[in-house]
């Protein structure tokens, strides 16, 4: 039951909890006002660039269809011919109907002639001679023509008369209506219309445009200060025809504006807005939206603590019961285990820490079922807290691994405390339908008043159950981890510290044995195996550290790195001509459990360009008894991509006949167990795996031979290669290059 004092506690922490989350709450709205800020003035650019554009289009088309009017007027005219009379009445129906205030004609030598006005010299204005030259035209500003006042110069081609060259018409400021609808942002915004040279065509009445003067380029040099690129930037980009946008600020307030060229006259578009003046409604709302969330989220959140605390106490008693209740034996976990362990390591007295287990429990499972499995592991844990003294624990740890404290550092009592175990454990067995024996192994570390920690202690420990299941005895097993046991520790840490330095510097090394064939005595190919050649220890035997790769997993990389250097060996043969020998690489069992594992080195044979027949990946025999399917469906992913497959170490395991049956390699290498010693037995079953390869159309290999007699029973029995000492220790490259390649000593 929760004591007043733990709901004082619990009260402070939802306080704090309740203080924290208002802090962040704080802090999520700003980080989200700015964030909405910033994107409402990225929407405004977008938007702005947009209208821009649409806007544009506009006034293309406005300018286009002036200038089409213009042309059709003139065409009329060319075909009314030369009554004055008729071509007056042409141009007042197009002055009246349209938005010119007066048009006119122009013979070839430029001058104007305009009903009611007198006759003008016009051949100075570009827009006028591009029509004289058959382009229609507009003037690149506002001109003044017939009077003083300015307006935009339209101009278009007539006919061949000399009379009539071209069609003129002038619209004034007030009459464009090219603004219409520019406005933007619900009026903040505004457009002008610019020249090349920065005068202005026609300027917004907006009350937000603020720039004056008759340059548009004079006011923003005298008004304008640049935060997003600069006036010189701005003449470059219209000069070049460009479309851009830019930022910069009047008066202390911030303009947005995008410019972009219409389709005549040298003129541009400049839309404008105050990003401020849009931004600020929707910051306003955004913010007010935010604030309406925290509060509601906080009102929430006080509301929920108070359940919070409510179902606490009822709650913490069920997640005690989880960290510290193990689900199968009812008894303590490994997490629980390790507090009082700690405690226990903090009174600085000697005591013995055991690790043990049931050998090969998988096959209880596997038979029996898991129920069985977990009753006979909750038995086991009865059993053990049974023979356990005041002041000792134990716990299961992970699968069937329990960890056990005693509290002195005896080692007989260690021995006799396991053995009573296991003849309680086995006792039990018997008196089922089913009788069974359960062997145990167990490890033991005697812990004086050294001060070490808990991993250590449990690694210590380990080591010791698995050299105890190696023992092979019968009912249980115990080891003691001693000096020897310490030092490989601390060896197989100190490779595991240099093992990705040593790869990155290239120091594990591929060493070639070749096979060869007992029919001619000639190489047929060989095996890539690693070398470790250290910069501090030199030459590392692969029994020191393949063990360890095997275990934590390194193994994968120095395959990777083998299988590299082979490709790389079989692609130098290729280039200087040389008929490369196919080289086989050792494929660890650890790359089963990696979901396409093979693409790794596909993609490497691929990089070397080596043809997939010249390598052949070796797979042991421990693999099929582990998970023969998984092996069957391996070995055809290899076949798919042109490898060879061999099954090593054939014979060492107990599940040769079902690997012959199921699983089509191409090759088989004999274990060298069967030549170790002159046994007539084994020479027959030798004789037997031959002829039933051949029956099965694999090659054989016979591994670890080391002596002539040797080579000479098997060429007997037809075996197709010797792999060995007899010929050959792994040599490096170059030496095998040497020696077998380049017939310097191939086939003694």
């Amino acid at each position: 039951m929760r004591t007043p004092e733990g709901n004082k506690g619990s009260l402070a922490l939802y306080l704090t909890a309740l203080a924290v989350l208002a802090l962040a709450t704080a802090v999520v709205c700003s980080v989200t006002l700015q964030r909405g800020a910033d994107i409402a003035r990225e929407d405004t650019d977008r938007y702005l660039t947009e209208l821009s554009r649409q806007t544009a289009f506009k006034m293309d088309q406005r300018v286009s269809f002036n200038l089409e009017l213009l042309g059709l007027l003139g065409r009329e005219l060319a075909i009314d011919g030369p009554s004055e009379d008729s071509r007056a009445a042409s141009v007042a129906a197009y002055v009246d109907n349209g938005p010119f205030e007066w048009i006119g004609t122009v013979d070839a030598a430029g001058m104007l002639r305009v009903d009611g006005r007198e006759v003008r010299d016009v051949s100075g204005f570009g827009a006028v001679a591009r029509a004289l030259a058959g382009e229609t035209a507009v003037s690149e500003g506002l001109v003044a023509v017939l009077d003083e006042r300015e307006g935009a110069l339209y101009a278009a081609p007539a006919s061949d008369d000399p009379a009539i060259g071209a069609v003129v018409g002038w619209v004034p400021p007030e009459r464009m209506q090219l603004l219409m609808d520019t406005d933007t942002s619900d009026g903040v915004g505004f457009s002008h219309v610019v020249a090349e040279n920065g005068d202005f065509i026609l300027k917004s009445s907006n009350g937000n445009a603020v720039l004056e003067g008759e340059s548009f380029f004079a006011a923003l040099a005298a008004d304008a200060t640049f935060e997003e690129g600069s006036l010189a930037e701005l003449q470059r980009s219209m000069e070049a025809g460009e479309s851009g946008h830019v930022r910069f600020s009047v008066n202390g307030q911030a303009r947005e504006m995008t410019f972009a060229p219409l389709g005549r006259g040298g003129w541009y578009l400049m839309s404008i807005v105050p990003p401020d003046a849009y931004v600020g409604a929707l910051s306003a709302y955004t913010a007010f939206s935010v604030g309406g969330v925290a509060a509601v989220a906080c009102a929430a959140f006080a509301a929920f603590g108070g359940l919070l605390l409510w179902t606490s106490a009822r709650k913490n008693r069920e997640i005690k019961r989880m960290a510290y209740v193990d689900p199968v034996t009812e008894g303590h976990t490994a997490a629980r285990f390790d507090q009082l362990l700690a405690r226990r390591m903090g009174e600085g007295r000697p005591f013995t820490f055991l690790s043990l287990d049931i050998k090969d429990f998988k096959l209880v499972n596997d038979f029996f079922g898991k129920d069985k499995g977990d009753l006979t592991l909750k038995y086991l844990h009865r059993l053990v807290v049974e023979e356990l003294a005041g002041g000792e624990f134990a716990a299961r740890v992970s699968s069937d691994v329990f960890n056990v404290v005693l509290d002195d550092a005896d080692p007989a009592r260690a021995t006799a405390w396991i053995d009573r175990i296991a003849t309680r454990l086995n006792a039990y067995n018997h008196m089922g339908d089913t009788p069974y024996l359960l062997a145990l192994s167990c490890g033991a570390y005697l812990v004086d008043d050294a001060p070490l920690d808990i991993v250590t202690v449990r690694d210590r420990a380990n080591a010791a159950r698995k050299e105890a299941s190696a023992s092979g005895l019968s009912l249980c097993s115990i080891s003691f981890c001693n000096d020897a046991d310490f030092e490989r520790i601390l060896r197989d840490k100190e490779l595991e510290n240099r093992m990705d330095d040593a790869l990155a510097k290239g120091e594990f090394v591929a060493y070639l044995q070749p096979k060869v064939s007992l029919r001619d005595g000639r190489p047929v190919g060989a095996e890539a195996l690693v070398r470790w050649i250290s910069a501090e220890r030199g030459l590392i035997p692969p029994n020191d550290f393949i063990p360890l790769f095997e275990r934590n997993g390194f193994v994968v990389k120095i395959d990777l790195c083998v299988f590299e250097q082979a490709c790389r060996l079989v692609r130098s043969w290729l280039d200087a001509g040389v008929d490369p020998l196919p080289l086989s690489v050792n494929l660890s069992p650890v790359h089963l459990r990696i979901p396409g594992f093979l693409d790794a080195f596909e993609q490497i044979r691929a990089r070397y360009d080596v043809p997939a027949r010249y390598l052949e990946l070796e797979l042991t025999e421990r693999v099929a008894f582990e998970n023969l399917e998984l092996l069957g469906r391996v070995v055809d992913e290899i076949h798919e991509l042109g490898f060879t497959c061999s099954m090593d170490d054939f014979g060492s395991g107990y599940s040769s006949l079902n690997v012959l049956k199921d699983i089509p390699v191409d090759v088989l290498k004999i274990d060298r167990t069967f030549f170790s010693s002159d046994d007539e037995r084994a020479r027959d079953v030798v004789a037997s795996v031959v002829e039933l390869a051949k029956k099965l159309d694999m090659g054989t290999v016979a591994e670890g031979i080391e002596t002539i007699p040797q080579v000479e029973v098997l060429r007997a029995m037809r075996c197709d290669a010797v792999q060995g000492y007899v010929f050959s220790a792994p040599v490096p490259a170059d030496e095998f290059e040497r020696v077998f390649l380049k017939g310097e000593g191939a086939g003694r």
